[in-house]
């Protein structure tokens, strides 16, 4: 396909085979190419969101053990014996095909498509065994692997030492004179001593080799020989169990050659998609959305082949009716409903770019933008950069306009076409001429095109006939060079007179190429430039209007948070208190049973026993006025003011108004905690009341001396523990709603250890890391259940 070359979609697959973990995925993505068809294109696209969800949620096991060994196992399957190293690779590549199905199953509603790929990886445990058991990961096979190879191993170590112990022996012996050196060796697995050739004859045994000077031979002793033959034979006895086990396990793999081979089929499709994704989290990419017929709406689009950092981000919209979203409003000609068609004036038009994004999201590629709506296109054409061919005698000219002619001989309706440079190399009025009968022959065949020009007549085209609108690169007047950022709905102006006297022409020679102009000519490029800044300044306007629209929203969104979190606070400390009062009034009965049980044993005791009862009933009213969730008198707005002790329903601490008033809410701190609450939920803080004589273990002196945060700053990690574990039991106890622990940044050791804990204890509903003001990333604010 003439596009995929010349957008260099190859760079691309290149770059996706990169995130490839198996020689099978890397395949699939050096194959992959777009698809034209609507269904399809959606198909790819779920599935590679389906991946990046899954692993932005999930560790997924690697599959990278997973070898092609398909030829193997097809091999196997007809009879063929394996070697044990290809039959170890099986094995590897069997265990990483079932840890990722195990990994996929428990996920399989949530990553359907991927499920239906993933069923088809092969399970099977037993032959995983088998292998494993049977053979090292070098291939060799284990002595464990059959009873028969066990013992014929050991009979082999066994013969090998005595024929070492043997051959030793006339090193060390009677016979060492008769040596040239002490030592043995081997040739030809056979265990020799260096003999002097003189002594020749006075030890018996075959002769192997001799030095090269002849003064040494290299004899085998008989009584080793025959040890030797011993081990001969017991090594042939080996090695034919050797190759029965192979044959045994290659019988067992070629069993399964079926289901192993479609499972390492399916398993390279899983670590395509799952490539997909990571190449999407590497460019900071997005899935695209659905728009309807063939269109194409880019925000913030980058080339996905050159840095990130450095490329223009391109916004343009091209095609078809495609649903609402925040975008430059267009300054060109009459709109229409028909598909629209974007020419361009200036360097540099993003055709690439464009191309690209088309070709990667119909191949079921995640983008490099911000925000981007496809209509899948029905084909790509591209005539971009120099296409002259020397072999074929053609001039630049000649060579664009035999790919425009192939173009128009195959355009579907719904295919994209990007021109560079429509109509240049030839006489500027016939070029223009025909670029417009070009243009609109195209648009009447139903395609979308995305063109770049230099002429003049063609800007005025695009502004009067529907189905056409103009675009131009932004041009710096104050550097006179192109930003490359495109500018939708606007011809932009010709600068080749500013531009020549930056570069050196002489000034005379400029104003003489003015006054060659006509008067219409002046007043139409005075009328763009104009036109340019106008937008610019409208641009920089919108910009700062959207930047305090998203500002206030999210403004507003962080109290409507608040509010909701204070609300649901409210209500659980309620329900909490009320609990706690139960705990309290059982606790009173219990107390209460113990003094008249105290006075039945001793009638005389009843001041002690009636006293007792006094102080329940003390401790019992003031924990019952603070924690029963009953109506409380409501104050005025009038009557609250910046400082005033306050107390909020369903909270037992006394809090202090930060602020006067506002509307229908209050901003409350209590503790370290602030939060707005609405007015109706506060009343005015009671006078302190005497404190009650405690005589029983209630909780209340919990309640009572409750704080809402600890510092844990400068603690050892473990005694930090510790002293956590006794403040949230208190502070459970005493039904705070949230607690704030201070921790302090540091390492994030005290963090992590707090985090750790907060996630086990059942009672902490829910974390969070401290806002701004509460304290940041130093503090944790935690809230009950």
């Amino acid at each position: 396909m003439h596009a995929i070359r010349v957008l260099e979609f190859e760079l691309v697959r290149e770059s996706l085979q990169r995130f490839c973990e198996t020689t099978i995925g890397a395949a699939h993505a050096q194959e992959l190419a777009p698809t034209f068809d609507s269904d399809e294109v959606w198909r790819r696209q779920s599935l590679t969101l389906e991946a990046y969800e899954l692993i932005s949620r999930h560790a997924a096991p690697s599959l990278g053990a997973i070898r092609d060994v398909r030829q193997a196992v097809d091999r196997a399957s007809k009879g063929g014996v394996l070697g044990g190293q290809e039959i170890f690779v099986v094995g590897d590549s069997l265990v990483a095909m079932r840890s990722f199905k195990t990994f996929l199953r428990p996920r399989r509603e949530e990553a359907r498509g991927l499920w239906r790929i993933g069923e088809g990886l092969a399970e099977i445990p037993r032959l995983e065994t088998t292998i494993f058991d049977s053979l090292e990961p070098n291939g060799e096979v284990k002595d464990g692997a059959s009873a028969q190879l066990a013992m014929l191993r050991q009979r082999k170590k066994t013969t090998s030492s005595r024929i070492q112990e043997r051959i030793q022996s006339y090193t060390t012996g009677s016979t060492r004179d008769l040596l040239s050196d002490p030592i043995f060796t081997v040739r030809d697995g056979r265990y020799v001593i260096p003999v002097k050739a003189e002594n020749r004859g006075k030890i018996r045994g075959i002769v192997h080799d001799s030095s090269a000077t002849g003064a040494t031979i290299f004899v085998e002793p008989e009584d080793v020989l025959q040890l030797g033959n011993a081990l001969r034979e017991i090594e042939a006895h080996e090695r034919e169990e050797v190759t029965r086990i192979l044959t045994a396990l290659s019988g067992k793999v070629g069993g399964v050659a079926r289901e192993t081979i479609e499972g390492l089929e399916a398993a390279g499709l899983m670590d395509l998609q799952v490539a997909k994704a990571k190449l999407g989290f590497d460019m900071k990419a997005t899935a695209p959305l659905k728009a309807n017929g063939a269109t194409l709406q880019v925000q913030g689009g980058r080339h996905p082949l050159l840095d990130q950092a450095k490329a223009v981000p391109l916004d343009l919209r091209l095609g078809g009716t495609i649903p609402s979203i925040p975008m430059e409003a267009s300054a060109g000609g009459p709109q229409s409903a028909d598909p629209v068609s974007v020419l361009i004036t200036g360097p540099n038009t993003g055709g690439k770019t464009v191309g690209l994004f088309v070709l990667m999201a119909q191949a079921g590629l995640m983008l490099p933008a911000l925000h981007v709506r496809l209509g899948p296109f029905s084909q790509v054409w591209a005539d971009i950069g120099d296409e002259q061919s020397i072999e074929q005698s053609l001039s630049t000219f000649s060579g664009h306009l035999k790919n425009i002619a192939e173009a128009l001989a195959g355009l579907k309706p719904g295919a994209l076409v990007l021109l560079d440079e429509l109509g240049a190399g030839t006489d500027p009025a016939e070029g223009a001429a025909l670029a417009r009968a070009i243009l609109l022959e195209m648009h009447a065949k139903g395609a979308v095109v995305l063109a770049s020009t230099h002429y003049g007549e063609l800007k005025a085209f695009a502004y009067n006939t529907p189905g056409f609108s103009n675009a131009a690169m932004e041009f710096d007047h104050k550097s006179l060079r192109p930003t490359y950022k495109l500018l939708m709905g606007s011809p932009g102006a010709s600068q080749a007179l500013r531009i020549a006297e930056r570069y050196g022409i002489p000034k005379p020679v400029v104003e003489a190429a003015k006054e060659g102009l006509t008067e219409q000519q002046q007043d139409l490029s005075r009328m763009l430039e104009q036109l340019e800044q106008a937008q610019r300044q409208a641009r920089i306007a919108q910009g700062e209007a959207d930047r305090r629209s998203a500002e206030t929203k999210r403004k507003e969104a962080e109290a409507d948070r608040k509010l909701g979190e204070a609300n649901d606070i409210r209500e659980k400390a309620s329900a909490r208190a009320a609990e706690a009062l139960q705990d309290v009034l059982r606790e009173i009965r219990l107390e209460a049973a113990r003094l008249f049980d105290d006075l039945k044993k001793n009638p005389r005791d009843t001041d002690r026993v009636r006293q007792g009862l006094k102080d329940l009933q003390e401790i019992g009213g003031e924990f019952a006025k603070d924690f029963a969730p009953k109506p409380k008198a409501r104050s005025k707005t009038a009557n609250l003011t910046k400082g005033m002790s306050v107390r909020i329903e369903g909270y037992p601490q006394v809090g202090t108004v930060v602020e006067d008033p506002r509307g229908d809410n209050v901003t409350v701190q209590m503790g370290m905690l602030k939060m707005t609450v609405p007015i109706t939920s506060v009343s005015t803080a009671e006078a302190a009341r005497p404190a009650a004589k405690p005589r029983v273990n209630l909780g209340l002196q919990k309640a009572q001396s409750a704080t809402t945060e600890i510092h844990l700053r400068g603690m050892r990690a473990e005694d930090a523990i510790e002293q956590l574990e006794k403040f949230i039991d208190d502070a459970m106890l005493a039904g705070l709603p949230a607690v704030r622990i201070v921790h302090g940044k540091g390492e994030g050791i005290l963090r992590k250890a707090a985090e750790t804990y907060l996630r086990r204890n059942r009672g902490v509903a829910t974390f969070r890391e401290g806002d701004p003001a509460e304290g940041g990333a130093g503090v944790t604010i935690a809230t009950f259940k």
